[in-house]
């Protein structure tokens, strides 16, 4: 099978991991677009909501390029779900606002393929880590980031004022890079500081054993496939001597 074949293989983008990524993008699209259009927010927090909007409807879009070009009839695609993706991949902008409604459809169709998930849950766990690692990553800057702008927004003396500043914020501060440029001074933006550090280190940690897991799967797949090699040699040899048992004891038989 040539790497393009095995790219095509629908059962990698139709993955309960990959099914449960989407559908949980999907539902933080919806609270972020619930969020802008029933709630008063500020231009800094308008600013975040914004950002990782902009982010999901990147991966929106990238998911539509990559079901489409493993779709064995695109044409039935496009007329079927390919439409509802692709609108579903339309950033904030306010001529395509109502684009992003279509977003709800997408949610039901992602409930739809959920229901076979505990059917499917022999999948490698390690890529279900990675899908929630991936889901808390984005809930967390968008949380993170709201957070400490009602904290720290407007208070006389703290380093972050808008949007930019919280976001680079949340990003350096869940790496554990802490580079000192923006540091809260309130008691809530500390303790969001204390939880962001803390979820930081437990998801890297996950993205590093997801790397660790790919560097040595290869070699426990290679070394599993030589033991199989070796049983079955060892099985055939079994045969042939017990063939050549069986003929030594008849030639014997017939020498008497």
């Amino acid at each position: 099978m040539s790497r393009i074949d095995k790219f095509k293989n629908p059962t990698i983008i139709n993955s309960p991991a990959y099914e449960l990524f989407i559908l949980g993008l999907c539902i933080l699209a919806l609270v972020i677009f619930a969020e802008e259009m029933f709630f008063p927010v500020s231009d800094d927090i308008l600013y975040v909501l914004q950002t990782v909007d902009f982010v999901i409807c990147m991966v929106f879009l990238i998911d539509f390029a990559l079901r489409l070009f493993i779709a064995e009839n695109r044409m039935k695609y496009l007329l079927t779900w390919g439409w509802l993706d692709l609108l579903s991949s339309i950033p904030a902008i306010e001529a395509f606002r109502i684009g992003r409604l279509a977003r709800v459809l997408r949610i039901l169709k992602g409930i739809r393929s959920i229901r076979n998930l505990a059917n499917r849950m022999s999948a490698s766990r390690s890529e279900f880590a990675l899908s929630l690692a991936t889901l808390v990553t984005v809930t967390t800057v968008l949380t993170g980031s709201v957070a400490v702008l009602v904290f720290e927004g407007g208070i006389q003396g703290s380093s972050i004022h808008n949007g930019r500043d919280a976001i680079w914020w949340v990003v350096v501060t869940m790496t554990t890079v802490g580079y000192g440029d923006y540091v809260p001074i309130t008691t809530g933006g500390r303790t969001v500081a204390m939880i962001l550090m803390t979820l930081g280190v437990a998801i890297f940690a996950t993205y590093t054993g997801f790397v660790a897991t790919m560097l040595l799967e290869p070699g426990e797949t290679q070394q599993n496939e030589e033991l199989d090699q070796i049983r079955l040699e060892l099985q055939e040899l079994r045969i042939q001597m017990t063939e050549l048992n069986s003929i030594l004891s008849s030639k014997g038989n017939d020498e008497k």
